[in-house]
Protein backbone atom coordinates (compact mmCIF):
# COMPACT_ATOMS: atom_id res chain seq x y z
CA UNK A 1 0.00 0.00 0.00
CA UNK A 2 1.08 3.63 -0.38
CA UNK A 3 2.98 2.98 -3.61
CA UNK A 4 2.21 6.31 -5.31
CA UNK A 5 4.75 8.35 -3.33
CA UNK A 6 7.75 8.23 -1.03
CA UNK A 7 9.46 4.97 -0.15
CA UNK A 8 6.57 2.87 -1.46
CA UNK A 9 6.92 4.28 -4.96
CA UNK A 10 10.72 4.07 -4.81
CA UNK A 11 10.61 0.43 -3.73
CA UNK A 12 7.98 -0.43 -6.36
CA UNK A 13 10.21 0.98 -9.11
CA UNK A 14 13.27 -0.94 -7.91
CA UNK A 15 11.31 -4.16 -7.44
CA UNK A 16 9.74 -4.12 -10.90
CA UNK A 17 13.18 -3.31 -12.34
CA UNK A 18 14.44 -6.41 -10.54
CA UNK A 19 11.81 -8.62 -12.15
CA UNK A 20 9.11 -8.55 -9.49
CA UNK A 21 5.41 -8.26 -10.26
CA UNK A 22 4.13 -5.40 -8.13
CA UNK A 23 0.55 -4.52 -7.28
CA UNK A 24 0.34 -0.75 -6.78
CA UNK A 25 -2.32 -0.40 -4.09
CA UNK A 26 -3.34 3.25 -3.61
CA UNK A 27 -6.18 5.25 -2.11
CA UNK A 28 -7.70 5.80 -5.55
CA UNK A 29 -7.32 4.04 -8.88
CA UNK A 30 -6.29 7.36 -10.44
CA UNK A 31 -3.35 7.64 -8.02
CA UNK A 32 -2.32 4.05 -8.73
CA UNK A 33 -2.51 4.52 -12.50
CA UNK A 34 -0.52 7.75 -12.27
CA UNK A 35 2.16 6.00 -10.19
CA UNK A 36 2.34 3.21 -12.79
CA UNK A 37 2.83 5.71 -15.62
CA UNK A 38 5.47 7.66 -13.70
CA UNK A 39 7.44 4.55 -12.75
CA UNK A 40 7.34 3.25 -16.31
CA UNK A 41 8.53 6.64 -17.62
CA UNK A 42 11.41 6.71 -15.13
CA UNK A 43 12.46 3.18 -16.05
CA UNK A 44 12.35 4.13 -19.74
CA UNK A 45 14.37 7.32 -19.18
CA UNK A 46 17.01 5.49 -17.15
CA UNK A 47 17.38 2.71 -19.70
CA UNK A 48 16.60 0.05 -17.10
CA UNK A 49 14.28 -1.91 -19.39
CA UNK A 50 17.21 -2.74 -21.66
CA UNK A 51 19.27 -4.24 -18.83
CA UNK A 52 17.10 -7.11 -17.57
CA UNK A 53 13.58 -8.56 -17.85
CA UNK A 54 11.14 -6.37 -15.96
CA UNK A 55 8.31 -7.42 -13.71
CA UNK A 56 4.81 -6.00 -14.09
CA UNK A 57 2.93 -3.13 -12.45
CA UNK A 58 -0.79 -3.50 -11.73
CA UNK A 59 -2.72 -0.51 -10.31
CA UNK A 60 -5.51 -1.20 -7.82
CA UNK A 61 -7.61 0.90 -5.46
CA UNK A 62 -7.86 0.49 -1.68
CA UNK A 63 -8.82 3.34 0.61
CA UNK A 64 -7.59 2.32 4.06
CA UNK A 65 -9.86 4.94 5.59
CA UNK A 66 -12.87 2.91 4.48
CA UNK A 67 -13.47 -0.64 5.69
CA UNK A 68 -15.84 -1.17 2.77
CA UNK A 69 -13.07 -0.19 0.35
CA UNK A 70 -10.65 -2.63 2.00
CA UNK A 71 -13.16 -5.47 1.67
CA UNK A 72 -13.94 -4.50 -1.92
CA UNK A 73 -10.25 -4.53 -2.77
CA UNK A 74 -9.81 -7.99 -1.27
CA UNK A 75 -12.68 -9.27 -3.38
CA UNK A 76 -11.27 -7.72 -6.54
CA UNK A 77 -7.80 -9.10 -5.83
CA UNK A 78 -9.17 -12.56 -5.13
CA UNK A 79 -11.10 -12.57 -8.41
CA UNK A 80 -7.77 -12.33 -10.27
CA UNK A 81 -6.86 -15.82 -9.09
CA UNK A 82 -3.21 -14.94 -8.55
CA UNK A 83 -0.71 -15.88 -5.86
CA UNK A 84 0.30 -13.58 -3.01
CA UNK A 85 3.78 -13.96 -1.53
CA UNK A 86 4.40 -10.64 0.22
CA UNK A 87 2.09 -7.99 1.60
CA UNK A 88 3.67 -4.65 2.51
CA UNK A 89 1.44 -2.43 4.66
CA UNK A 90 3.26 0.82 3.97
CA UNK A 91 0.70 3.61 3.48
CA UNK A 92 0.44 6.19 6.24
CA UNK A 93 -0.51 9.74 7.08
CA UNK A 94 0.53 12.31 9.66
CA UNK A 95 -1.81 15.23 10.23
CA UNK A 96 -0.57 18.74 10.91
CA UNK A 97 0.66 19.03 14.48
CA UNK A 98 -1.11 22.41 14.61
CA UNK A 99 -4.54 20.90 13.90
CA UNK A 100 -7.14 21.40 16.61
CA UNK A 101 -10.03 19.09 17.51
CA UNK A 102 -12.47 17.68 16.88
CA UNK A 103 -10.48 14.89 15.30
CA UNK A 104 -11.02 14.20 11.59
CA UNK A 105 -12.57 10.78 11.09
CA UNK A 106 -12.45 7.92 8.61
CA UNK A 107 -15.60 6.89 6.75
CA UNK A 108 -16.31 4.47 9.62
CA UNK A 109 -15.92 7.06 12.39
CA UNK A 110 -12.38 6.27 13.59
CA UNK A 111 -9.81 8.99 14.28
CA UNK A 112 -8.23 9.40 10.85
CA UNK A 113 -4.57 8.70 11.71
CA UNK A 114 -5.00 5.51 13.72
CA UNK A 115 -7.95 4.48 11.56
CA UNK A 116 -5.80 4.60 8.42
CA UNK A 117 -2.34 3.66 9.68
CA UNK A 118 -3.47 0.83 11.97
CA UNK A 119 -7.09 -0.28 11.63
CA UNK A 120 -7.22 -0.23 7.83
CA UNK A 121 -4.04 -2.30 7.63
CA UNK A 122 -5.19 -4.57 10.46
CA UNK A 123 -8.26 -5.55 8.45
CA UNK A 124 -6.36 -5.82 5.17
CA UNK A 125 -3.66 -8.07 6.62
CA UNK A 126 -6.15 -10.36 8.31
CA UNK A 127 -8.26 -10.73 5.18
CA UNK A 128 -5.21 -11.52 3.05
CA UNK A 129 -3.55 -13.86 5.51
CA UNK A 130 -5.15 -17.05 4.18
CA UNK A 131 -3.86 -16.32 0.68
CA UNK A 132 -0.38 -15.59 1.97
CA UNK A 133 -0.44 -19.00 3.62
CA UNK A 134 -1.25 -20.64 0.29
CA UNK A 135 1.86 -19.20 -1.34
CA UNK A 136 5.01 -21.31 -1.79
CA UNK A 137 8.13 -20.73 0.28
CA UNK A 138 8.02 -18.40 3.26
CA UNK A 139 5.50 -15.61 2.59
CA UNK A 140 6.01 -12.30 4.36
CA UNK A 141 3.83 -9.65 5.94
CA UNK A 142 5.72 -6.37 6.36
CA UNK A 143 4.54 -3.32 8.32
CA UNK A 144 6.06 0.14 7.96
CA UNK A 145 6.29 1.44 11.52
CA UNK A 146 8.57 4.14 12.96
CA UNK A 147 11.15 4.64 15.67
CA UNK A 148 8.87 7.36 17.10
CA UNK A 149 6.73 4.58 18.61
CA UNK A 150 9.40 4.63 21.34
CA UNK A 151 9.10 7.70 23.61
CA UNK A 152 12.79 7.55 24.56
CA UNK A 153 14.07 7.45 20.97
CA UNK A 154 15.27 10.49 19.01
CA UNK A 155 12.08 11.88 17.50
CA UNK A 156 9.90 9.88 19.83
CA UNK A 157 11.05 12.03 22.74
CA UNK A 158 10.15 15.30 20.98
CA UNK A 159 6.66 16.71 21.47
CA UNK A 160 3.87 14.37 22.51
CA UNK A 161 4.84 10.83 23.50
CA UNK A 162 3.37 7.56 22.27
CA UNK A 163 1.33 5.52 24.75
CA UNK A 164 -1.98 3.70 24.47
CA UNK A 165 -2.69 3.74 28.20
CA UNK A 166 -5.42 1.19 28.94
CA UNK A 167 -6.90 1.60 25.44
CA UNK A 168 -9.95 3.20 27.03
CA UNK A 169 -10.79 5.22 23.92
CA UNK A 170 -10.70 2.30 21.51
CA UNK A 171 -12.65 0.20 24.00
CA UNK A 172 -15.39 2.84 24.25
CA UNK A 173 -16.30 2.65 20.58
CA UNK A 174 -16.43 6.44 20.23
CA UNK A 175 -12.98 7.99 20.49
CA UNK A 176 -10.56 10.65 19.37
CA UNK A 177 -7.48 9.00 20.89
CA UNK A 178 -6.82 5.32 21.58
CA UNK A 179 -6.09 6.07 25.24
CA UNK A 180 -9.31 8.04 25.62
CA UNK A 181 -7.65 11.47 25.72
CA UNK A 182 -8.46 14.59 23.74
CA UNK A 183 -7.30 14.89 20.15
CA UNK A 184 -3.56 15.44 19.71
CA UNK A 185 -2.40 14.96 16.08
CA UNK A 186 1.27 14.53 17.03
CA UNK A 187 0.45 11.84 19.58
CA UNK A 188 -2.08 10.21 17.22
CA UNK A 189 0.67 9.57 14.67
CA UNK A 190 3.08 8.19 17.25
CA UNK A 191 0.31 6.08 18.78
CA UNK A 192 -0.48 4.66 15.33
CA UNK A 193 3.14 3.57 14.95
CA UNK A 194 3.03 1.94 18.40
CA UNK A 195 -0.09 0.13 17.23
CA UNK A 196 1.85 -1.04 14.16
CA UNK A 197 4.60 -2.56 16.31
CA UNK A 198 2.21 -4.17 18.79
CA UNK A 199 0.19 -5.59 15.89
CA UNK A 200 3.34 -7.00 14.26
CA UNK A 201 4.39 -8.80 17.42
CA UNK A 202 0.92 -10.15 18.18
CA UNK A 203 0.42 -11.28 14.58
CA UNK A 204 3.72 -13.14 14.68
CA UNK A 205 2.81 -14.74 18.01
CA UNK A 206 -0.46 -15.99 16.55
CA UNK A 207 1.19 -17.20 13.34
CA UNK A 208 3.83 -19.14 15.29
CA UNK A 209 1.21 -20.62 17.62
CA UNK A 210 -0.66 -22.21 14.73
CA UNK A 211 2.47 -23.28 12.88
CA UNK A 212 2.02 -20.89 9.97
CA UNK A 213 4.88 -20.43 7.50
CA UNK A 214 4.03 -16.73 7.13
CA UNK A 215 6.31 -14.28 8.97
CA UNK A 216 5.40 -10.78 10.12
CA UNK A 217 7.98 -8.04 10.72
CA UNK A 218 8.06 -4.26 10.93
CA UNK A 219 10.60 -1.55 10.26
CA UNK A 220 11.41 2.15 10.47
CA UNK A 221 12.99 3.77 7.39
CA UNK A 222 14.14 6.78 9.40
CA UNK A 223 13.25 10.46 9.20
CA UNK A 224 12.60 11.23 5.52
CA UNK A 225 11.34 14.77 4.93
CA UNK A 226 10.78 14.31 1.17
CA UNK A 227 8.55 11.24 1.45
CA UNK A 228 5.17 13.00 1.36
CA UNK A 229 4.40 12.01 4.96
CA UNK A 230 4.65 15.66 5.99
CA UNK A 231 2.36 16.95 3.24
CA UNK A 232 -0.19 18.22 5.77
CA UNK A 233 2.34 20.25 7.75
CA UNK A 234 2.48 23.25 5.40
CA UNK A 235 5.09 24.26 2.84
CA UNK A 236 7.08 26.67 5.01
CA UNK A 237 7.34 24.16 7.85
CA UNK A 238 8.37 21.33 5.56
CA UNK A 239 11.01 23.47 3.86
CA UNK A 240 12.53 24.76 7.10
CA UNK A 241 12.25 21.39 8.85
CA UNK A 242 13.82 19.60 5.91
CA UNK A 243 16.75 22.03 5.77
CA UNK A 244 17.47 21.62 9.49
CA UNK A 245 17.09 17.84 9.46
CA UNK A 246 19.16 17.24 6.33
CA UNK A 247 21.70 20.10 6.29
CA UNK A 248 22.16 21.18 9.90
CA UNK A 249 21.48 18.23 12.18
CA UNK A 250 22.17 15.77 9.35
CA UNK A 251 19.90 13.10 10.81
CA UNK A 252 17.62 12.72 7.79
CA UNK A 253 17.50 9.79 5.40
CA UNK A 254 16.65 9.77 1.69
CA UNK A 255 13.62 8.36 -0.08
CA UNK A 256 15.95 5.99 -1.91
CA UNK A 257 17.38 4.72 1.38
CA UNK A 258 13.86 4.18 2.73
CA UNK A 259 12.89 2.28 -0.40
CA UNK A 260 15.92 0.04 0.06
CA UNK A 261 14.85 -0.62 3.66
CA UNK A 262 11.41 -1.71 2.47
CA UNK A 263 12.96 -4.01 -0.12
CA UNK A 264 15.23 -5.55 2.51
CA UNK A 265 12.23 -6.39 4.69
CA UNK A 266 10.27 -7.76 1.74
CA UNK A 267 12.78 -9.94 -0.07
CA UNK A 268 16.22 -10.10 1.57
CA UNK A 269 17.40 -13.64 2.38
CA UNK A 270 18.67 -12.25 5.68
CA UNK A 271 15.10 -12.18 6.96
CA UNK A 272 14.04 -15.55 5.55
CA UNK A 273 12.01 -17.40 8.18
CA UNK A 274 12.45 -14.68 10.81
CA UNK A 275 9.40 -13.12 12.44
CA UNK A 276 8.40 -10.56 15.05
CA UNK A 277 11.46 -8.37 14.53
CA UNK A 278 11.87 -4.61 14.18
CA UNK A 279 14.57 -3.17 11.94
CA UNK A 280 15.48 0.50 11.96
CA UNK A 281 18.05 3.08 10.92
CA UNK A 282 19.90 2.64 14.21
CA UNK A 283 22.15 5.68 13.63
CA UNK A 284 20.00 8.50 12.17
CA UNK A 285 21.56 10.06 9.09
CA UNK A 286 24.27 7.38 8.84
CA UNK A 287 22.30 5.08 6.50
CA UNK A 288 22.47 2.09 8.83
CA UNK A 289 19.66 -0.45 8.86
CA UNK A 290 19.63 -3.29 11.36
CA UNK A 291 17.71 -5.19 14.02
CA UNK A 292 16.89 -3.01 17.06
CA UNK A 293 14.84 -3.29 20.24
CA UNK A 294 11.26 -2.02 20.35
CA UNK A 295 9.98 0.23 23.13
CA UNK A 296 9.11 -1.04 26.59
CA UNK A 297 5.39 -0.62 25.93
CA UNK A 298 5.65 -2.39 22.57
CA UNK A 299 6.92 -5.48 24.44
CA UNK A 300 3.74 -5.66 26.54
CA UNK A 301 2.11 -8.89 25.37
CA UNK A 302 -1.11 -8.31 27.26
CA UNK A 303 -1.49 -4.88 25.68
CA UNK A 304 -0.83 -6.38 22.24
CA UNK A 305 -3.53 -9.00 22.79
CA UNK A 306 -6.01 -6.40 24.01
CA UNK A 307 -5.26 -4.11 21.05
CA UNK A 308 -5.84 -7.04 18.69
CA UNK A 309 -9.18 -7.93 20.27
CA UNK A 310 -10.43 -4.33 20.28
CA UNK A 311 -9.20 -3.76 16.72
CA UNK A 312 -10.97 -6.90 15.49
CA UNK A 313 -14.18 -5.69 17.13
CA UNK A 314 -13.79 -2.19 15.70
CA UNK A 315 -13.37 -3.37 12.09
CA UNK A 316 -16.02 -6.08 12.44
CA UNK A 317 -13.64 -8.90 11.59
CA UNK A 318 -15.88 -11.94 11.31
CA UNK A 319 -14.91 -15.59 11.61
CA UNK A 320 -16.21 -16.24 8.09
CA UNK A 321 -13.93 -13.68 6.45
CA UNK A 322 -10.82 -15.04 4.77
CA UNK A 323 -7.51 -13.57 3.45
CA UNK A 324 -5.91 -12.83 -0.03
CA UNK A 325 -2.44 -13.20 -1.87
CA UNK A 326 0.88 -11.93 -3.74
CA UNK A 327 3.92 -13.06 -6.04
CA UNK A 328 7.53 -11.93 -7.44
CA UNK A 329 10.90 -12.79 -9.12
CA UNK A 330 13.86 -12.35 -6.81
CA UNK A 331 16.99 -10.43 -7.84
CA UNK A 332 18.64 -12.02 -4.77
CA UNK A 333 19.52 -15.29 -6.48
CA UNK A 334 17.16 -17.94 -7.80
CA UNK A 335 14.14 -16.74 -9.74
CA UNK A 336 10.85 -17.03 -7.93
CA UNK A 337 7.38 -16.27 -9.22
CA UNK A 338 6.06 -13.62 -6.91
CA UNK A 339 3.74 -10.69 -6.75
CA UNK A 340 3.96 -7.95 -4.21
CA UNK A 341 1.49 -5.47 -2.80
CA UNK A 342 3.11 -2.16 -1.88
Amino acid sequence: TGSNSGIGKDAAKKLVAGGYNVILVCRSLAKAEKAKSEIEAEIEAEGIKDQAPLGSLSPMECDLGSLASVRKFVGEWRSRGETLDTLVCNAGLALSTQMKGPAPKTKDGFELTVGTNHLGHFLLANLLLEDLEKAPGTPRLVITASQVHDPVSPGGNVGSKATLGNLDGLASGAWEMVDGGTFDPDKAYKDSKLCNVLFTREMQRRLAAKGSKVTCNCFSPGLITQSGLFRDQGGLFVGAFGFIVNNVAKVGETVSFGGDCLITMAVSPELEGKGGVFWSNSKPGKHTFELVEVSTEAKNEQEAKKLWELSAKAVGLGSTETPVGIAFKSPYGRLREHEMFT
